[in-house]
């Protein structure tokens, strides 16, 4: 046995490096007979958000990682799309995704959040065009419903059942992070609560894992209630775990996001038993070879020119969400006419943008959710409940805000008591009534009070921001901020 996970040991540092890879040849043992000796390998991803230009790289390294273990399986933890125009305009949503999917062999994908962002047909034309299973074992959907996703599938690798459970993360809404509108057909239980359902699988499989899209905090408490599982390959929370181990007995992993990592994940059998689980990060994006035909494709989905089109030039470095959120709310504002704007945290997706040529895509890449604008009129009063409300919809952080600056005051467990609003222009009151404009998203998930219904403007934040860009030509926030806590 010793010697066993010896060699193991020494597959999975040369399998890191890889310039040695095609010398190792296939130390894989390759049995249908239970009583022998097996070693499944999965590379497991979570996250990608359409991160498709790192394909190439990545369809490399699998080939590479095949040399080795010839029945390796390709999993994905959830969150395929949202945050790369090419695939999330395309049409279909996020074919170039799943068809470079299909070209690199993957083998089972969990549901993850957003996934859910074009709607269920948008989910299930996916599901048909994959040459894989979607799984998720907390989704509820009526029979009337045409949604082909499984709660789990059971693989056979070198005569052994691998049983793979799959669950999405749920908020406190009952829902998982998406806009509440694509769930108006389907319902969801919390994901930890389903999981006695497909405990008989710990008995009917040789290895059992759990591919989750809860996050990591929740991954280690299914791991501390189910230990059953021999493997968590969890997503959601981009959480790069550049050391896997165990708790409480069960492999927890997770390879951070948009691709440039994955994790390699071995499960040791032998005569019929488990007998170890090792699990190492593999660097993706600095990997030094690229698939060719991968390659290829990729250019294909690339030559859309629509989005290479420069609107603006930035003559500063964007260095923060804040900054780039500080724009859209601009455009926002701009754009509708309202007195204030407001954007959710969650809405800004990159962390930076160089300066220079500002393109479609990069706008694209910003605000990746094609969310309407409404403007809703407000008291004084209302408002100040509306940003506090925000506040704790982000997680005790302040939205990005145009038309104003803000500070949120809080009590000592961290909870907004109150807030102090000044305008750009003139004086604040309680008494008086503003036009405030919103995306979608926020206005179907924060609570707040208002004199109507608001007023759709029948335009996305993204195409705000092209006609606020194209009319700028030229912009600057370098060290703005706003919102204040």
């Amino acid at each position: 046995m010793k010697r066993l996970l010896l060699a193991l040991g020494l597959i999975v540092a040369a399998s890191l490096g890889f310039e040695s890879c095609q010398n190792i040849g296939n130390q894989n043992v390759n049995n249908s007979d239970k009583d022998l000796n097996a070693v499944v390998a999965v590379v497991s991803v979570n996250d990608m958000h359409s991160a498709i230009d790192m394909m190439p790289q990545f369809a490399a390294m699998l080939d590479s990682l095949r040399g080795i273990y010839p029945d390796l399986l390709v999993f994905s933890a959830g969150d395929n799309r949202t945050g790369n125009p090419v695939n999330d305009q395309y049409d279909p949503v996020n074919y170039p995704m799943i068809a470079l999917m299909n070209k690199v062999g993957f083998d089972l994908c969990a549901v993850g959040n957003h996934e859910w962002d074009g709607g269920v047909q948008a989910l299930q034309k996916n599901i048909e065009d994959a040459d894989f299973p979607f799984l998720c074992a907390n989704v509820v959907v009526p029979e009337h419903v045409k949604l082909d996703v499984k709660p789990y599938e059971i693989l056979h690798v070198q005569g052994l059942d691998i049983a793979v459970v799959g669950l999405v993360e749920t908020r406190a809404s009952g829902i998982p992070g998406a806009h509440p509108m694509h769930f108006t057909e389907i319902s969801f239980k919390k994901g930890i609560d389903v999981l006695p359902e497909y405990q008989y699988l710990r008995d009917e499989a040789d290895i059992f894992i759990l591919l989750s899209h809860l996050g990591y905090e929740d991954d280690l408490e299914v791991a501390e209630q189910f230990p059953d599982f021999d493997a968590i390959l969890g997503g959601h929370t981009h959480t790069l775990i550049e050391n896997p181990t165990k708790h409480n007995g069960v492999m927890v992993t997770q390879a951070g996001s948009s691709l440039r990592n994955a994790t390699l994940t071995l499960f040791v059998v032998r005569q019929g038993e488990l007998v170890d689980v090792m699990a190492k990060t593999l660097d993706v994006q600095h990997f030094g070879k690229k698939d060719p035909e991968v390659q290829a494709m990729l250019d294909e989905f690339n030559s859309d020119k629509r989005f290479n089109e420069a609107i603006a030039k930035a003559t500063t470095n964007f260095d923060s969400r804040e900054e780039l959120g500080c724009m859209i709310t601009d455009a926002i504002r701009w754009v509708s006419g309202a007195d204030f704007a407001f954007n959710n945290t969650g809405g800004i997706r990159i962390d930076h943008l160089k300066k220079g040529p500002i393109t479609v895509k990069d706008v694209y890449n910003i605000d990746p959710f094609n969310n309407e604008i409404v403007v809703f009129r407000m008291t004084g009063k209302q408002l100040e409940r509306f940003i506090m409300e925000t506040y704790k919809k982000n997680g005790r952080y302040p939205s990005y805000v145009s038309g104003m600056t803000y500070t949120v005051r809080t009590e000592s467990d961290g909870y907004p008591k109150s807030v102090d609003i000044k305008p750009d222009k003139g004086s604040f009151s309680n008494d008086a009534t503003y036009k405030v404009a919103m995306n979608s998203y926020m206005a179907s998930t924060v609570r707040f009070e208002s004199l109507d219904d608001g007023e759709s403007q029948y335009m996305t934040s993204e195409e705000m921001t092209i006609r606020y860009l194209k009319n700028k030509k030229t912009v600057s926030y370098n060290g703005v901020r706003r919102a204040f806590h």
